[in-house]
């Protein structure tokens, strides 16, 4: 079997800075003598998590622990949370994403020139909570069309409003509720686009499946832009399959894979080289 790797393999730059700093926490945690933290999981791939959770980093939704030093992952969180920590005494290390910093200044601005901030971005997602959760600015949250019908009847048509999107929210998606909206708001503004990174990982991976009998897409099962890599090779109709790591390719799934001569890999933005690895030696070995 010949494996080929995605020219885009690995982190992406916001995540691979929040890994930076989580092993500084650790160090500072030890050196210190005091407890240390993630607020939320630290990035979207059980076996990041699993690692840093090994080396003494727990994972935390409220400052009702011990005070200590507590990183705010890439995703950000609200500002009320954010303050509540501070307020219990803890060190916070930031390693917000720049793309997501730029989004709340954005919000901000269009909230203070009399715009109606509308969000596009899936419910309950760590990005879309940190980007609802700015201090004095309200915002409409739309992450279906049967929402987005919620918020015509809520935002008059001749509204001044900012569109802001959640930056790994489903392609397709996107465009589907953009093309409506600029169809419905006469005054509307972009705040931001869609990950770039995001993006260019996808294109090369369509890329690659194409030129493959099959494609294996290895990430977190609960990462957006992973899921949406799965999806556009397999609405290509090319075979694919999603695997979090080796430990994911059972029995069933060598025989499946034993049947094709080339197969491609590729990656989410949170999945750390060493686990793209494993799956590629293990392919290799069939």
């Amino acid at each position: 079997m010949q494996v080929v790797k995605s020219r885009f393999i690995g982190y992406c730059h916001g995540v691979s800075d929040t890994i930076k700093k989580a092993e500084s926490v650790v160090k500072m945690g030890r050196k210190k003598g005091v407890p240390y933290y993630s607020i939320g999981r630290l990035i979207h791939n059980t076996d990041v998590v699993n690692y840093f959770e090994s080396l003494g980093l727990k994972v935390i939704d409220s400052p009702d622990v011990k005070p200590g030093i507590a990183l705010v992952r890439a995703h950000g969180i609200p500002d009320a949370l954010r303050e509540s920590f501070i307020q219990s005494h803890f060190e916070l290390v930031d390693s917000t994403c720049a793309n997501i910093q730029k989004s709340r200044k954005i919000m901000k601005a269009a909230v203070k020139n009399g715009r109606t901030v509308i969000v596009l971005g899936v419910e309950n997602h760590a990005e879309t909570v940190c980007l609802q959760g700015i201090g004095g600015v309200e915002s409409f949250l739309v992450s279906s069309e049967q929402q987005l019908e919620q918020l015509f009847a809520s935002v008059p048509r001749d509204r001044a409003v900012c569109v802001i999107t959640q930056t790994t929210f489903p392609e397709n998606l996107y465009d589907c509720l953009m093309e409506k909206l600029v169809e419905h708001y006469s005054d509307i503004q972009f705040g931001n686009k869609l990950c770039q990174a995001c993006i260019s990982r996808k294109k090369n991976a369509l890329e690659l499946a194409q030129s493959c009998d099959a494609t294996v897409v290895v990430g977190g099962r609960d990462s957006e832009n992973t899921k949406d890599l799965a999806f556009w090779i397999k609405r290509s109709g090319k075979p694919v399959i999603f695997v979090e790591n080796a430990g994911d390719i059972n029995a069933e799934l060598d025989k499946c894979l034993s049947a094709y001569s080339k197969v491609g890999v590729c990656s989410g933005t949170s999945t750390p080289v060493n686990v793209i690895d494993e799956v590629v030696h293990h392919l290799e070995s069939l």
